[in-house]
C-alpha cells in the first residue's frame, strides 16, 4: 500500500512538472521578440540643398545675373532674362534602415544607418564691386553635398507612438572643413500591431563647419527634415 503512494505521488510529481515546462515553453513562444527591423522611404521637408543655398546668400554668393541686352536682325534692343542666383541641384528622396532592441515595457535602443540629400548648389558674387568683397574671390563657387549618416538613439514610448534622442555622425562628401560632423537626431514614429506600417518624422542637426574660413566665410549648421514610410518586421517573424 505504502508502495502504491509512493508511486502516485511521484506520477504526480512528474506530471505537474512536465505541464509546468510546457508551460513555460507556451508563454515563451508568445512573448514577442526584443529585435525589430525597419526600412524606411521618404522625402526631406527641409534638406541640405536649401540650408547650403541660404549660407551662399549670406556669404555674397547670392548675386543675379544681370540681364545681357543685343539686339535682333531687325536691330531692336532685345534683352534676356536676369538669372537669380544660387542655382541648385539634387534629389529630395532618401532612404533609412534601423534594427532597434526593446529593454523594458517602454524603454529600448535603435540603432539607424541613413542617406543624406546630394546635389550640387552654385553660387555667384559680384566681383566687379568697389571695395571687393574678400570672399569674392572668383566669380562662381559650386558647393556639392551629400553623404550618410548613422545614429543611435534612446527611444521611449508605448505600443503605437515611439520618440527617441541621441547621438549621430554626418559622413559628408563635400569640400568644408571639417567634412565629417557629429550631431544630434529626434525622431517619431507611428506603428499600429499587426500592421507592419511605420509613420516617421526625423529632424537631424549637426555641428557647424564652412568653407574658406581665412576668406571670412561664415559658419555653416547642416540641418534636415525627413518624412517617410517604413515596413516593419520583428525578429521571429524572419525565423530568429
Amino acid at each position: 500500500m505504502r508502495l502504491s503512494v509512493s508511486r502516485a505521488t511521484a506520477i504526480a510529481a512528474a506530471t505537474c512538472a512536465v505541464v509546468h515546462v510546457a508551460m513555460g515553453q507556451a508563454t515563451a513562444s508568445q512573448r514577442p521578440s526584443p529585435w525589430t527591423f525597419t526600412v524606411d522611404v521618404g522625402g526631406f521637408v527641409q534638406g541640405n540643398r536649401s540650408a547650403v543655398a541660404n549660407w551662399l546668400r549670406r556669404n555674397s554668393y547670392g548675386v543675379p545675373e544681370p540681364k545681357h541686352c543685343g539686339f535682333d536682325f531687325l536691330f531692336r534692343p532685345v534683352c534676356d532674362d536676369a538669372s537669380n542666383y544660387p542655382h541648385a541641384s539634387g534629389g529630395f528622396v532618401a532612404g533609412m534602415a534601423s534594427v532597434r532592441r526593446t529593454l523594458s515595457d517602454r524603454w529600448s535602443l535603435e540603432l539607424f544607418a541613413a542617406t543624406e540629400q546630394s546635389g550640387v548648389v552654385t553660387g555667384r558674387c559680384n566681383d566687379d564691386a568697389v571695395p571687393r568683397d574678400p570672399r569674392c574671390v572668383n566669380r562662381f563657387i559650386e558647393v556639392p553635398f551629400g553623404g550618410g549618416s548613422a545614429a543611435i538613439l534612446a527611444v521611449v514610448g508605448s505600443r503605437h507612438f515611439h520618440a527617441g534622442i541621441g547621438p549621430a555622425l554626418l559622413m559628408a562628401n563635400w569640400e568644408m572643413k571639417p567634412a565629417h560632423l557629429t550631431g544630434v537626431w529626434f525622431d517619431a514614429s507611428v506603428e499600429h500591431d499587426p500592421w507592419p506600417i511605420v509613420a516617421r518624422a526625423q529632424y537631424r542637426i549637426y555641428r557647424s563647419t564652412t568653407l574658406a574660413p581665412a576668406q571670412g566665410f561664415s559658419a555653416f549648421h547642416p540641418s534636415t527634415l525627413f518624412v517617410g514610410l517604413g515596413v516593419m518586421t520583428r525578429a521571429n517573424n524572419v525565423g530568429l
